[in-house]
């Protein structure tokens, strides 16, 4: 196959999973960033898949399908730490989440917990905030966050721990 018939196969199964990510998804951002997960997983597993298209659409309506019900499973599981992975705008703010059930008091909530993640996040050393926005926001592995800070991978786990721990105990303390 030639490179303009790669092209044209990823754009059709980019097209699938954004659109089965839709209907999990208002934002189109995050429903974008669930298909490139698909086709990222794809490329990954490509020697093993069936080029059958209805087993292959099927595979990628499954992947997509678990890959956000995952998504969300970790947000609920981890509602604070959730405010960590939203992308922070120019002045460093990181703007609240649209809900589909959007009110003026859970836009109240969202503003009052961005507000104490902010001002606990501000308060860790410099480097654990550094660590953490890479592997949450970036999505960086451990290995390449252990090669940008110059020390081990188990040392990186064991600091975003830390800095995880330290986070929830300083947002604890604001609640209180």
């Amino acid at each position: 196959m030639d490179k303009q018939t790669y092209i044209s196969l990823a754009e059709g199964f980019r097209r699938m999973a954004l659109s089965k990510a839709k209907q999990f998804y208002q934002d189109e951002t995050e429903a974008e960033d669930v298909a490139q997960e698909v086709l990222l997983k794809m490329w990954e597993r490509h020697e093993e898949l069936d080029l059958d298209p209805k087993r292959l659409h099927a595979y990628i309506t499954t992947l997509t399908r678990n890959i956000c019900l995952d998504r969300q499973k970790m947000k609920r599981r981890h509602p604070v730490m959730r405010l960590i992975k939203r992308h922070s705008d120019h002045d460093g703010n990181i703007p609240p989440d649209i809900h589909s059930d959007d009110t003026p008091q859970s836009r109240m909530e969202d503003e009052e917990a961005t507000d104490i993640f902010q001002k606990a996040f501000a308060r860790l050393p410099h480097h654990w905030a550094e660590m953490l926005r890479m592997r949450m926001e970036q999505e960086m592995t451990y290995e390449d966050i252990a090669h940008l800070f110059g020390t081990s991978e188990s040392s990186i786990r064991g600091t975003l721990s830390k800095a995880k721990n330290k986070l929830l105990e300083l947002i604890k303390r604001q609640m209180q």
